[in-house]
């Protein structure tokens, strides 16, 4: 019996290729299609005022890439321009913030494509460097692909002032006073002075203190009234110890809620923390005590700086994980800028 014949082969119909995109600065008309595609990548809208303070009202300008498809936006990579020390003199900076790219245009080397056309337009105005804490997803392609260089880890230093959750029930409430005692014990703190933060705050930082790193932010008064002053939604505080139009040490922090207390207890996140070493240890002596009238369960701190893991120690923090500390070169060439860990001395709201 003969083999039945094979069907005819039919030509395959081709399929419609996805529309071309196009790397283009960020402006205030492209905000939309931003908050658009935010809410696509993200699963959740992002509230516009945010996103102009983040990316658009800051002092320096702003100075992002979008992919954009007429008036459809379908890819970013921002960072905000940032005032730097590097080897004691004042540079203009960048920190990476955010990169996405729309489900229906990936593995189009999209955001390799944006960050190179951010990092010319950052170059061609002079700027130094990049920096950023990459996460797990991104920390690949700003090694590999964009030349940056994984320098220190920014690490999460914490201090309990309460009993940890691993201490039975019925020693907590010995396990506090012990606490307590320690925190209020821990040496004399000068008079401070306390105020919430706002947009009519004015912020005067105390004198650059030197040191081992060569790279920091630059606190500028500018800098500081933009990104606590200014942040939509933030519940920022300050402590100042000396002349508040001279201070010896300056920090801001808030009250963090802590999804993970059962006791709803807050955390004292501490997010600046500028000045001489005697006097910033004075200024924590003050924060601990004051998260403890507070009910605080511990205080946080995030910092690369290893000065200032040895200043906050003997205050009884120590460290818990961490995220890498990386930067890319710019107007500067690589073998210019710092390559060593404690060459760059990033804190708590030094990064996104």
């Amino acid at each position: 019996m003969p083999a039945p014949e094979s069907p005819t082969p039919q030509p395959a119909t081709p399929q419609p290729s996805a529309p071309a995109w196009q790397p283009v600065l960020a402006e205030h008309r492209h905000i939309p299609g931003i908050l658009a595609l935010y809410e696509t990548v993200w699963g959740r809208p992002i509230a516009e005022d945010e996103l102009r303070w983040k990316l658009f009202d800051g002092p320096y300008g702003p100075l992002a890439s979008v992919a954009m498809i007429e008036e459809r936006c379908v890819g970013l990579y921002a960072v905000i321009p940032t005032p730097l020390l590097l080897d004691g003199a004042p540079v203009m900076g960048a920190q990476s913030v955010d990169t996405m790219t729309h489900p229906e245009f990936r593995r189009q080397n999209m955001s390799v494509t944006l960050a190179r056309h951010c990092y010319a337009e950052a170059t061609r105005r002079g700027y130094a460097l990049v920096y950023g804490v990459p996460n797990e997803n991104s920390y690949p392609m700003f090694m590999s692909k964009l030349g940056w260089r994984h320098l220190d880890t920014m690490t999460r230093l914490a201090r309990p002032l309460a009993a940890p959750r691993a201490v039975p029930r019925l020693l907590a409430p010995l396990a506090d006073g012990l606490i307590a005692a320690q925190v209020r014990l821990s040496g004399a703190t000068a008079p401070v002075h306390l105020d919430r933060v706002g947009r009519g705050t004015h912020f005067v930082p105390p004198p650059p203190v030197g040191g081992s790193a060569r790279c920091r932010v630059h606190h500028t008064p500018e800098w500081l009234a933009w990104r606590y002053g200014a942040e939509p939604g933030a519940s920022h505080e300050r402590l100042v110890l000396g002349p508040q139009t001279a201070p010896e040490a300056l920090a801001v922090f808030d009250m963090a809620r802590d999804d993970n207390d059962p006791a709803g207890r807050p955390l004292l996140r501490i997010s600046l923390l500028l000045g001489a070493p005697e006097a910033r240890a004075r200024a924590v002596r003050a924060l601990l005590r004051l998260g403890l009238e507070r009910g605080a369960r511990s205080a946080i701190f995030v910092s690369s700086d290893p000065q200032t893991h040895a200043l906050l120690r003997p205050l009884g923090f120590r460290p818990r994980e961490g995220m890498p500390l990386a930067f890319g070169a710019l107007a500067r060439p690589m073998e210019h800028l710092p390559d060593r860990a404690g060459e760059m001395a990033f804190e708590g709201g030094d990064r996104d």
